[in-house]
């Protein structure tokens, strides 16, 4: 989820007559003009020639950094603020300031030092708490960063911004409820605030209500069109519900506005493949990974279109790269045991599944899977014993007990198949029994 940017405040220095001489002051005078009209690079050289006549002037130091932050040159921020600090060592303004550039630069231990201290000067400033818990739930402290808002809420009862990243750390704490209902009174306080409807569609989308969560999504993008995330997040909720013509618009709009989106990339192919473009599908992973060559899921994926297509040896080339990744995947080895078995290597694919059981014993499908490859190595009492452990833990499994009625055939355990076969027609009943079957 993400969390609002506070935005840096302008200090604008008070200067007392006895204060540094009133050319230093013009010179800071017309840099905080500048600077309000956006003119940063005018704001900069004013600032900077403030300085050269003045140089332990704290607050022109402070004000440097504030349009250099503004510029984009975090380190020269950085550099001044910390330069105002110490020539005064108490200066609130820049020491929160210096929290929110290195909260930008993800320099997080730092940031929440400088918070830390900030607090210490002033305590009962509501966004220095606020900012600290920001730092701190980015840094993965959701305990510290609910303190943290809870107190600033408690400060300042009305802050939207406060409720709104509250709610993104109930949520990731789990409790979607009082997510969900923070992320709530944060639009009722400010109805405008987009990245808060954006907040609460996941947290929506996390409780399973994704008709809530696509509304949501639908009226972050009406406030803010732009919102790559908006896009990408609607087009995950329409695809879970089915809507993937929708889906795949959103994710377009996606990469149209930031076409080395790798995981939205990913996310159209996903979409596409479902729709049967395979060749759109594996386009797609192919970007994602051009953009980002150790992309698991692109390997993954690109394996399963491979295999759709028929690319055999394509499909086993990807799925062992994802694996190289990503050695504990189930999925991927139940894929490439599927693949191997394809091709005819039996005993590659039964290795595969015996590594995704050894990975998770209680997998129906790679048991289901050994079973099957089990059964046309010739050893049935071997499948037989693998399609029990799949009804032992999932008893409705319709195919499974055909399958096992087919071993059982197989065996002149005509009663015992015939039972197996009955079972799965009444839970499937496009699964009628095998023409040879007197039942």
């Amino acid at each position: 989820m993400r969390l609002n940017v506070f935005a840096l405040a302008l200090f604008m220095a008070v200067v007392s007559v006895a204060a540094p001489q009133d050319s230093a002051v013009t010179h800071v005078e017309r840099g905080n003009a500048l600077l309000s009209k956006g003119d940063l690079d005018g704001a900069i050289t004013e600032f900077r020639e403030a300085l050269r006549l003045k140089p332990d002037w704290a607050e022109a130091h402070y004000n440097l950094g504030n349009a250099l932050s503004d510029k984009g040159n975090l380190d020269g921020a950085i550099a001044e603020y910390r330069e105002a600090l110490r020539l005064k060592p108490d200066f609130f303004e820049a020491r929160d300031n210096l929290g929110l550039v290195l909260f930008q630069g993800a320099r997080l231990d730092g940031a929440i030092t400088e918070f830390r201290e900030a607090l210490r000067l002033k305590p009962g400033d509501a966004g220095a708490h606020h900012n600290l818990g920001r730092a701190l739930c980015m840094n993965g402290d959701l305990t510290g960063a609910i303190a943290e808002f809870r107190e600033a809420l408690r400060l300042k009862p009305d802050f939207a911004d406060a409720h709104n990243n509250l709610g993104v750390a109930l949520t990731g704490k789990g409790d979607l409820e009082g997510g969900i209902a923070e992320l709530r009174l944060a639009l009722r306080l400010k109805p405008d605030l987009a990245d808060a409807r954006n907040n609460l569609s996941i947290a929506l989308k996390r409780k399973g209500d994704l008709t809530g969560a696509i509304a949501e999504y639908r009226e972050a993008l009406r406030l803010k069109p732009d919102d790559v995330d908006a896009h990408y997040n609607l087009g995950i909720a329409l695809e879970g519900r089915g809507d993937r013509t929708d889906a795949i618009t959103e994710f377009r709009e996606a990469l149209r506005l930031k076409p080395d989106y790798a995981d939205a990339h990913i996310n159209l192919g996903g979409s596409l493949m479902g729709k049967g473009d395979l060749t759109g599908a594996i386009a797609e992973f192919r970007e994602a990974l051009r953009l980002k060559p150790d992309f698991f899921e692109a390997h993954y994926n690109l394996g399963l279109a491979f295999r759709g297509k028929g690319d055999l040896t394509g499909a086993i080339a990807e799925y062992r790269e994802a694996l190289r990744l990503k050695p504990d995947s189930v999925e991927a080895h139940n894929n490439l045991g599927l693949a191997l078995l394809d091709k005819g290597d039996l005993d590659g694919a039964m290795a595969e599944y015996r590594d995704a059981l050894r990975l998770k014993p209680n997998d129906v499908q790679a048991h289901n899977n050994l079973g099957i490859t089990l059964a046309q190595k010739g050893d049935l009492d071997g499948a037989i014993a693998e399609y029990r452990e799949v009804l032992r833990l999932k008893p409705e499994y319709a195919e499974v007990h055909y399958n096992l009625g087919r071993a059982l055939a197989a065996q002149g355990k005509k009663d015992e198949a015939a039972r197996e076969f009955a079972e799965a027609q009444r839970l499937n009943p496009k699964l009628k029994p095998p023409s040879n079957d007197p039942h």
